[in-house]
């Protein structure tokens, strides 16, 4: 049975269509590969991976927020029946720190707070799952009154 160590969540607010980037941070500084501006292979619907980090494309309309929880495992977490997974892979994370960052701006960079992963220099396996809820309780309004997506990125040591 796995055990989750500790989580954090974040989140940012893309366009549909729009990217936006999970990758390594270096004392506040976006370091990963990929970063702001730089493609990765794809390697799944919405999803784009590089040594360490990864891309994500929004499946939700503009102005909406995407919420990124971060989970760190003892070891591999059992599935989630009700979450579409994108992607399972391995991140190298030498700084032992991972942030969100926006692909592209406009304006002046967002600050996102760092998620640490408590060691340095390790590579570790990764499982991204997402979810995009709307309104569902309510028959007689649009289900697009509001809309979010929901990510998971799960992390335990790579074996």
């Amino acid at each position: 049975m796995s055990n989750l160590l500790t989580s954090m969540v974040d989140k940012i607010r893309i366009d549909l269509g729009d990217m936006f980037v999970i990758t390594e941070m270096t004392d506040g500084q976006i370091t990963g590969n990929p970063g702001p501006g730089d493609r990765a292979a794809l390697v799944g619907p919405d999803i784009q991976a590089g040594p360490s980090g990864l891309i994500l494309t929004s499946r939700i309309g503009e102005g909406f927020e995407h919420f990124v929880r971060y989970e760190l495992w003892d070891t591999h977490p059992d599935p989630l029946e009700t979450w579409d997974e994108l992607w399972v892979g391995e991140l190298r994370i030498e700084s032992g720190t991972i942030a969100i960052s926006e692909w592209m701006s406009l304006h002046d960079w967002e600050d996102f707070p760092a998620f640490d992963v408590g060691e340095r220099d390790l590579s570790w396996s990764v499982r991204v799952l997402t979810k995009v809820m709307s309104n569902t309780e309510e028959p007689d309004f649009p289900d697009d009154i509001y809309k979010v997506q929901l990510y998971r990125l799960q992390l335990w040591r790579a074996s």
